[in-house]
């Protein structure tokens, strides 16, 4: 019997270091538009108007393109400009051996995040936030605080400080460090206030 690890994050470095040299704009603009055009075709993909496809045959099909896309275009890793691959045992490993289930928050602010089912009846986990838009720092806890008030939302998705003490948070500069522990410490605060200070973030 071989042992086979996991593909972990040290392995993606490492390949991130020597995979296939490649531009954004070739990745953008060329790679990804011209496989989706090509797999689109092959597999006969049309949601006829349909958000989210609900016919099992054109699940089957988006998923195999998916799976398809990944295995021959990898993923583009921006800071070495340089694609990283992965096998067909990688990709099957991931799929099968995902957690299953995990929490999210503490104590009675808590959620329990598992695993759904095509038409499971059990409810979904609700992510409230400006999830990733920028926010400036006057109003970024009141923000949070209207996600946190509003008792559908489960856990808090961020948005991020435009600026911080009135400096921008430039990549790879401290005010970046000093954004990221304020952004963290305001959305906890703002969860406290709503009377949650255990929900997830």
């Amino acid at each position: 019997m071989t042992f086979r690890k996991s593909f972990d994050c040290y392995e993606f470095y490492d390949r991130a270091k020597v995979g296939e040299k490649c531009t954004q704009d070739d990745w953008d603009l060329m790679k990804i538009p011209m496989k989706t055009m090509e797999l689109k075709q092959k597999y006969g993909l049309d949601f006829k108007g349909e958000f989210v496809p609900t016919d099992k045959d054109m699940m089957g099909k988006l998923f195999q393109a998916g799976f398809e896309m990944l295995l021959e275009c990898g993923i583009y890793c921006t800071d070495t400009h340089r694609i990283v691959k992965y096998t067909e045992d990688e990709i099957w490993d991931a799929i099968n051996n995902v957690q299953k289930e995990f929490t999210l928050g503490t104590g009675r602010d808590a959620v329990r995040v598992s695993k759904r089912s095509v038409g499971d009846k059990k409810k979904p986990i609700i992510q409230g936030g400006p999830t990733g838009s920028p926010i400036s720092e006057e109003v970024f806890m009141p923000v949070h605080m209207s996600y946190a008030l509003e008792k559908e939302v489960d856990t808090i998705v961020d948005g991020v400080m435009t600026s911080v003490r009135g400096k921008s948070p430039i990549p790879g500069s401290p005010y970046e460090v000093l954004a990221a522990k304020t952004e963290t410490r305001l959305i906890k605060q703002a969860a406290a206030m709503a009377g949650r200070p255990g929900m997830g973030i």
